[in-house]
This record gives C-alpha cells, sequence and structure tokens, in this order.
C-alpha cells in the first residue's frame, strides 16, 4: 500500500509519462500506476473487508491423511462452491500456476476455504495425493456448481500437476460470477441523474457503470465489485488468497438476496484436429467430443463441525499464523474408504444410465464387435490427445473468422512445429486456440509469435496484405 507521499508521487508520474516509454511498455506503466491510486484511494474510502465465518486449510505435502479426509466430507456435503487461483509472474515468460482457493458453501453462510499449493503437493504415489485427486474429483463433479470470478479456462494451465484433466473441466458446471455480476450491476444501477432543488445545477448522483469510470467492455475486479481494500494485503498474501473466495461469497449472497437469476457458461466444444500427428497429408481428421464419465464418491455421513471451535477460529483472523480445526475427532479417518483414480480419465461408460454401486449385481451384457471397437477407439483417442497437448499454448480471444486450414498455415509460415490444434467458443463467444507444440525448448519464441497472431486485428491485416497481393497482378 502507498503512503500519501509516494500516493502523490504516483500522480504526478502518471501525468508525466517518460517520453521514451512507447507501446506496450507506456500502456503497462500507467496501469501500474493506476491500481496503485486506485488501491490508496480505495483504503482511504473504505474500511476493510470483514468475511463470514470460516475456517481455513492449506492443502500441500504436510497435510494429513485425516485433514483430507475431514475435507472430502465436508465437499461431498455441499453443492456450491467458490474458486479462484493465482500464478507466478515470471519476466518474459508464461504465468506459472501457483496456487488454487477453493471454498465449500456450508448452511449459515459458514464455509471452509481450501488453498492448494499446486507446487508444494506430495508425491503422485502416496496416499495424499491421491485423496487430493478424490477431493477434486468430488468438487468437479457434474452436478455440483462452482462460481469463478471469470472463465473456467484459467484452470486448464493446472492439469499438468495431473490432479483432473481436461475432459473433466470441461464438463463442470460453472456460472461466471464476474460477467454475473455486471449484469446484475447494470440491472440495479441504471443510468440516471438528480436534478438539486436549492440550485439548477445537475447533481449527478449515479453509480452506473459510466459514472464511476468503468468502460462497458471492462471487466469488474474483485476490490471494484466489493469497494473495499484489505490494509497491507501484499504483505499478507494468504490472507489476500483467502478473501478472493470470501468475497466471491459475500456478493454471491447480496445477489441471491435480490432473487438475480444466474446463467450457466457452457462451452460449445469444437472437434479436434489431430492431421498433423496421424499423417503427413493435408486430410482433415476429426473427433467428436468425448465426455468421460466421473466417478463420484458416495458418502452417507452428516459433516461433523463443531460451531464453537469454527467461530473460535475465524475470529483469530487477524493472526496469520492460522489455526486448523479439526472437525473429524468423533469419528475414526480410517472409515472413509478411498479409491485410486490415477486412470479415470482412461475410462469411459458405455451405457447412459449412472452406475448405483448398491443395486444387486445382474450378469453384463455381452458387447458386439462394432461396441468393443467404438470404445477400444475411444480410448486410444484419449491417449492420443493427451500426448499431443502435453506441452500447448492457448490463445485467447482469437477471430472466428481464422479457419482451421488459415491457422495452419500461419503456423508453418512462422516455423512453428505443431502437433495438434483445436478450437472452442464458450456461450459469451468467448474463442479459445489450444496449439499442441512437439518442441518444449521452442515454447518461449512460439508463444511471442502467437501472442497476437489470431486477434481481429492481425486478422485485418492479413486480409488487406492479401486483397492488396491479389490486385498487384492485374
Amino acid at each position: 500500500m502507498l503512503s500519501e507521499e509516494e500516493y502523490y508521487t504516483a500522480l504526478q508520474k502518471l501525468h508525466n509519462i517518460p517520453s521514451h516509454l512507447h507501446g506496450n511498455n507506456r500502456q503497462n506503466y500507467k496501469q501500474v500506476l493506476k491500481k496503485q491510486i486506485q488501491e490508496y484511494e480505495y483504503n482511504l474510502k473504505y474500511g476493510n473487508f470483514e468475511p463470514l465465518p470460516y475456517i481455513p486449510y492449506f492443502v500441500n505435502n504436510i497435510t494429513t491423511e485425516q485433514t483430507l479426509h475431514q475435507l472430502i466430507q465436508a465437499s461431498s456435503s455441499s453443492s456450491e462452491f467458490t474458486l479462484d487461483t493465482e500464478s507466478i509472474n515470471l519476466y518474459k515468460k508464461k504465468n506459472q500456476p501457483a496456487l488454487i482457493q477453493i471454498q465449500v458453501l456450508l448452511p449459515c453462510n459458514l464455509s471452509l476455504v481450501m488453498i492448494v499449493e499446486m507446487c508444494h503437493l506430495p508425491h503422485h504415489h502416496t496416499t495424499r495425493f491421491t485423496l487430493i485427486k478424490q477431493l477434486f474429483d468430488i468438487i468437479f463433479a457434474s452436478n455440483k456448481t462452482i462460481y469463478i470470478w471469470g472463465s473456467k479456462d484459467e484452470l486448464f494451465p493446472f492439469i499438468i500437476f495431473n490432479l483432473f484433466s481436461r475432459e473433466q473441466l470441461q464438463s463442470i458446471t460453472t456460472i461466471n460470477l464476474q460477467h454475473q455480476f455486471k449484469l446484475f450491476w447494470n440491472q440495479h444501477h441504471p443510468r440516471h441523474h438528480h436534478i438539486s432543488t436549492s440550485s439548477n445545477i445537475l447533481e449527478d448522483r449515479c453509480i452506473c457503470e459510466t459514472c464511476i469510470g468503468k468502460k462497458p467492455s471492462e471487466p469488474w475486479s474483485l476490490q471494484d465489485s466489493l469497494d473495499s481494500a484489505e490494509k497491507q494485503y501484499r504483505q499478507q498474501l494468504t490472507k489476500y488468497a483467502l478473501n478472493d473466495c470470501l468475497s466471491m461469497q459475500r456478493i454471491l449472497i447480496h445477489m441471491k438476496n435480490t432473487k438475480f437469476e444466474f446463467s450457466f457458461e457452457k462451452i460449445i466444444k469444437i472437434p479436434y484436429d489431430l492431421m498433423e500427428s496421424v499423417s503427413s497429408s493435408d486430410d482433415e481428421i476429426m473427433f467428436s467430443q468425448l465426455t468421460p464419465s466421473i466417478k463420484r464418491l458416495t458418502n452417507d455421513q452428516n459433516l461433523n463441525i463443531n460451531k464453537q471451535e469454527q467461530f473460535i477460529s475465524t475470529s483469530t483472523s487477524e493472526n496469520s499464523n492460522w489455526k486448523i480445526t479439526s472437525t473429524n475427532n468423533s469419528r475414526s479417518a480410517n472409515q472413509q474408504h478411498t479409491q485410486s483414480t490415477s486412470e479415470r480419465e482412461h475410462r469411459y461408460t458405455h451405457e447412459t444410465q449412472p452406475v448405483h454401486e448398491h443395486k444387486p449385481e445382474h450378469k453384463p451384457q455381452q458387447l458386439s464387435m462394432e461396441e468393443r471397437k467404438r470404445i477400444h477407439n475411444r480410448s486410444c483417442t484419449l491417449k492420443q490427445r493427451k500426448r499431443l497437448y502435453r506441452q500447448e499454448i492457448v490463445c485467447e480471444n482469437t477471430d472466428a473468422r481464422f479457419t482451421t486450414t488459415k491457422i495452419k498455415q500461419l503456423l508453418r509460415e512462422r516455423n512453428i512445429e505443431f502437433s495438434a490444434i483445436n478450437r472452442s467458443q464458450s456461450k459469451l463467444n468467448k474463442r479459445t486456440l489450444y496449439i499442441g507444440i512437439k518442441n518444449i525448448n521452442h515454447m518461449p519464441r512460439y508463444e511471442i509469435l502467437t501472442k497476437y497472431l489470431f486477434s481481429t486485428a492481425n486478422y485485418n491485416r492479413y486480409s488487406s496484405d492479401r486483397h492488396h497481393r491479389s490486385n498487384s497482378r492485374y
């Protein structure tokens, strides 16, 4: 947080930007200054954010199995979650995924908040890693609702940690709370003016997006939506990470109290194009979207949380050394039977009805040769897809006019060796391009070459140049 002297210095710098800064460097310099100024003004204008009662948990390589069993039990009993992610900024490199914050919403506005430290997970062969993976299987089940401040696309970089798969993320039910809050604000704060009775001066007391300085196309940050700033939050990174989820909970409760109708974010998946990996020819080989069956954990045990301990734990929120309260004292941790799900992403169910473990056993129906072949092909497709996209470049907000053929042509012109490409489109018409890269050593150069390659502005230049070359022939 800036001091008063630093605040006025930042204002002076903002109005006197050095002349040697141009382009993106100049824009980034202005954004940093504006952000610092905004945080200082928020701190003067608004009070500190006060979350509702919660218990924090840190999930890493020293988390006990008993704690993980407790979190699995709590997640099984809840149907709503808030989620946010944090990444590490690397100089001239792609951000490295670091944290996933998940809040388990419980009755009476209580919650558990988990900070999953992705760079400090236990080894893959341990029971604790299997339990963490099982925890994500429960949270990412299709019958759960997840509120994200943004798009679920920000979860895809975390696939490398092997806690969940791309197919699993594509099947989850998410609500983009950032977009929904923007709609909510515009509905409840329309543009209006108030004329003062004491004079003829027009008093503009409107708090619509235009009057508070928000552009129609500009997304809301969590600080903007809460109108609050946490003092010294940069020195308390733990509290900052926790508040990302806790602030979404307060926004969510406020929107629900006004009976706001949420809309789910649906992904329209365009089939995979695996041409480069299968054949050297230019024949298009398209694969239909495959949705894996998610194995759900059935748990009839009720969550046993001592409310008195919960409020004691949350009352010490100013202390950065959090105390983890065990809520499973009355039961043995070994009662929860865990099953390894390391090969879950390779399994597909042929039946359309869910499988219930407690149904009477019956003799399975014999599959025909064609059905067995179809299942085998699906398994091979999934394995191949996982291999092709082991190293990938993600290009967001791509122009829809870039066809598959044009994309490949531009990549080849720039000597970018790719194994496969895939395009997806969300319900909000946000288009994302996934490029599988053969050689990971060339990733930094490829990321620079493709950063704006498929943007709308570049497509206009591409079409203009092609039209100019066509006219010059005549």
